[in-house]
């Protein structure tokens, strides 16, 4: 059954026992930020919960944190599943997206604030990186925006900081979709208008994240995995559409070719990203609920909710590709969450003929192309998900001088520290050139029988468990 909006969802997560409130007040600068961080480094992937923070400094909006990417079990939750159905769910949805629908108005309606009205200010002002990060950001927000020749929508999360009442610095990727329609509309000198959604149904938002072929449209991918369409609303200042049952809705638009200093913001690989000149959306309309609730993500050091999300999305929307699109003989696909579920992936194949395996590779470089630096094929009775089985591949697969691949001048994932010294901009040039690394893991002839205990022993020796002392 689809969740209706954001705080039907956490009503199902208190449900489960998987949210927990803190209902003292804390100091946004500092406090949300380090309570997340040490959940995420004192539980394991398996066990953390999501967070609630009643009172966050002077903001009337509680918020919610971890509610998406806690933990494989939050996830699965969010898709109304379980953990081990999460890749079937995400191909269903993929071959089946529903069209979102259209609707009059919706719950993110009941107030509305334009022009000298809106204050971003209203919402908690955390501090995600304290003492390094140059203010407080919106780290879970929906941005919508359009394709100016084909009308086609994209809606990705990139982060936002807030500069002041009406205004919010955004960071978007040179090979991200919406900086596309940036650069159209820059050609054409005109103001390009823009949308951005925050706390939504949850099935929204891990399609916000999630890398697709370009154009398309990711409401309708939420409409596959929710199981029915998204009600989308027009927004009151552009004729963007939003989701209806949103907490918080920002309109605004972004000047042609204006640029001025965002950053820097500690991301998803574990360091500071540096500053860099960026678009700034001017705020132009806040719509919300009565009482919303202000969600947010973890991103910085893995593990995070960040690398949590993307690992788990972003291996199921590949595996789709290269099965269901490009029809590779691939079993399974992993983004590592030690390499932020971007510059390590993992895939399985059951290999037909040598060169198979690197069009495999080219296969997920040409729809992830900023992320897989490192990329490793291993034979399918390897699990992807297992380190220690993938490094013994590696070690007794692999000959690095016959079975490793390098190229070179591809895109690089805009926040990785390694293209440029710390002190190249954002925007800098020298960021816009990488490279990526093929590691043929897989079997390149017959091998002799694996030193392994035969299974029926194992089978048997566990059925005897107890009676050897053990209690567990």
């Amino acid at each position: 059954m689809a969740y209706s909006d954001l705080q039907d969802y956490l009503a199902r997560l208190e449900a489960h026992g998987k949210l927990h409130w803190v209902e003292q007040r804390v100091d946004p600068a500092w406090e949300v930020s380090a309570i997340t961080r040490h959940v995420f480094d004192r539980y394991g992937w398996g066990n953390r919960p999501a967070l609630g923070f009643r009172h966050v400094g002077n903001s009337a909006f509680p918020l919610v944190i971890g509610v998406v990417g806690g933990s494989p079990e939050i996830y699965a939750l969010a898709l109304s599943t379980t953990s081990d159905k999460i890749p079937e769910v995400w191909e269903k949805a993929q071959r089946h997206p529903i069209d979102p629908t259209p609707v009059k108005s919706g719950l993110c309606k009941e107030i509305t604030a334009r022009g000298a009205e809106v204050d971003v200010g209203i919402l908690p002002q955390v501090v995600w990186t304290p003492s390094q990060d140059p203010g407080p950001y919106i780290t879970a927000p929906l941005v919508v925006t359009k394709d100016l020749e084909t009308g086609r929508r994209n809606v990705g999360t990139y982060r936002l900081q807030m500069k002041g009442p009406q205004r919010l610095g955004l960071y978007v990727g040179g090979a991200q979709h919406a900086a596309r329609h940036i650069r159209q509309y820059d050609a054409r000198k005109e103001d390009m208008p823009v949308a951005i959604a925050i706390g939504v149904d949850p099935t929204i938002v891990l399609a916000s994240i999630t890398k697709f072929p370009y154009g398309t449209d990711e409401f309708a991918v939420a409409g596959g995995l929710r199981g029915a369409a998204v009600p989308l609303v027009r927004c009151e200042t552009n004729d963007l559409e939003v989701p209806a049952n949103a907490e918080i809705v920002l309109e605004g638009i972004i000047r042609t070719g204006y640029r001025e200093p965002e950053g820097p913001f500690g991301e998803f690989s574990g360091y500071m990203s540096p500053g860099g000149q960026t678009p700034v959306i001017e705020v132009t309309c806040m719509t919300r609920r009565r009482n919303p609730v202000y969600h947010s993500f973890l991103s910085q050091m893995p593990p995070s909710e960040s690398s949590c999300i993307r690992s788990l999305s972003r291996s199921a929307g590949l595996l789709h590709h290269l099965k269901q699109v490009l029809g590779l003989p691939v079993r399974d696909v992993h983004f590592t969450e030690s390499g932020g579920a971007s510059g390590m992936l993992v895939i399985s194949m059951k290999k037909e003929y040598p060169e198979q395996v690197k069009e495999v590779a080219w296969g997920a470089w040409s729809l992830m192309n900023k992320e897989c630096k490192f990329t490793i094929v291993v034979d399918d009775d390897i699990d992807v998900r297992s380190p220690f089985q993938v490094e013994w591949a590696m070690s007794f697969h692999a000959q690095p001088a016959r079975d490793t691949f390098t190229v070179s001048g591809v895109v690089p994932s805009g926040v990785d520290p390694s293209t440029a010294p710390s002190d190249i901009p954002q925007h800098d040039p020298q960021r816009r050139a990488g490279s990526k690394m093929l590691i043929d893991a897989t079997r390149k002839h017959p091998y002799p029988p694996a030193a392994r205990v035969p299974a029926e022993y194992i089978r048997a020796a566990q059925k005897k468990w107890k009676e050897y002392g053990f209690s567990k």
